[in-house]
């Protein structure tokens, strides 16, 4: 099997709301079960960071679907890369709304990452989205909460 990564990032549209949000982790939960694809979605300040992983083509057909989606709009398409494992084998689809975790912890996450105040995923390096979402996803895993409210 050839295992990709591909991370991107998009902009929400302004009529985004939090049921679109709800309704994104579950659906894509359940199609991305099927295709054994695993990752992670970061929502904040509407701007999105997505990681995918799995089979190259299912990635690239689940990344050509998600484009599509007028839920946001101008992809970037940060990196693709094959790779020898998953680093988010535990999630079909994780979404974490980045302000629903711990303000100071956050703000120091992202101001470490983006060089900003403000979730800036489109003017990080690759290697940057990558242990940015690793930190957020070790932070949602040690926090209390089971399941992030939009």
């Amino acid at each position: 099997m050839n295992l990709y990564r591909l991370v991107y990032s998009s902009q929400a549209s302004l009529e985004l709301s939090p049921e679109n949000l709800q309704e994104i982790s579950t659906v894509s939960q359940k199609n991305n079960q099927l295709d054994g694809i695993t990752g992670l979605l970061c929502y904040s300040d509407l701007m999105f960071l997505q990681i995918l992983e799995g089979e190259h083509q299912q990635v690239s057909k689940t990344y050509h679907r998600i484009v599509g989606d007028k839920r946001h709009h101008t992809p970037i398409l940060i990196e693709c890369v094959p790779i020898k494992n998953r680093l988010f084998e535990i999630w079909s689809m994780q979404t974490i709304s980045l302000s629903d975790l711990a303000d100071s912890q956050m703000s120091t996450l992202i101001l470490k990452y983006s060089g900003s105040p403000k979730f800036k995923p489109n003017g990080m390096s690759p290697c940057q989205c990558l242990n940015f979402m690793q930190e957020v996803a070790n932070i949602y895993q040690l926090s209390d909460t089971l399941a992030i409210d939009f």
